[in-house]
């Protein structure tokens, strides 16, 4: 039940939701990563977060991929992704003398990926509506697209911190997975 308190110097009260405060305050914290305001190095190395990070990306992106594809073809795509995405961070991490920072980095980009696959839910759900009305989706491709690039930038940005490089060969590291990712994809789920 909500909680409620009277603003000051009125007679208007405020509802104020009951929120658990560590999910509010990891919520803050994966947002100001996507928002370029924090990086990999402020999220807990934790197993337990680890999981429910991956849990919820999981989730989600098995929800976005629902929307064109077959379930067993979603789930296999989403854990192939999971899969690709945790053996390419290790090993530039690896490479770079930083496995230590594993969870953290895997954590971050989980997290992060979960609230963007969150925005991009809706955007998809409304580019198909649009496509089986007017054929031509354009505000809604164009979100998609803004929504892409800043995924990759988000990636980028947290490898850039995770490795310790340059932004620019962070975003070479984040195309070099979202090229291979994207490969993957259309093996297995060739567009016609």
């Amino acid at each position: 039940m909500p909680s409620c308190y009277l603003l000051p110097g009125s007679s208007q009260t405020r509802l104020e939701p009951d929120i658990n405060p560590t999910m509010y305050a990891l919520f803050n914290l994966f947002l100001d990563i996507c928002l370029f305001r924090k990086g990999p190095q402020h999220v807990p190395a934790s197993l337990a977060l680890l999981r429910l990070t991956l849990i919820t990306y999981g989730l989600s992106g098995f929800l976005v991929l629902l929307l064109s594809v077959s379930p067993l073809t979603a789930g296999l795509m989403v854990l192939i992704d999971i899969a690709l995405l945790s053996a390419l961070i290790y090993g530039a991490l690896a490479l770079w003398n930083y496995k230590m920072r594993f969870i953290q980095t895997l954590t971050a980009l989980l997290g992060t990926g979960t609230l963007l696959q969150l925005l991009v839910l809706p955007v998809s759900v409304w580019m198909m509506q649009e496509l089986s009305k007017t054929g031509t989706p354009e505000f809604p491709w164009l979100l998609s697209l803004g929504l892409i690039i800043w995924s990759i930038a988000v990636i980028a940005h947290i490898l850039h911190h995770a490795l310790a490089i340059s932004r620019g060969l962070g975003l070479l590291y984040t195309l070099g997975y979202v090229i291979i990712s994207w490969t993957i994809s259309g093996w297995l789920y060739p567009v016609s």
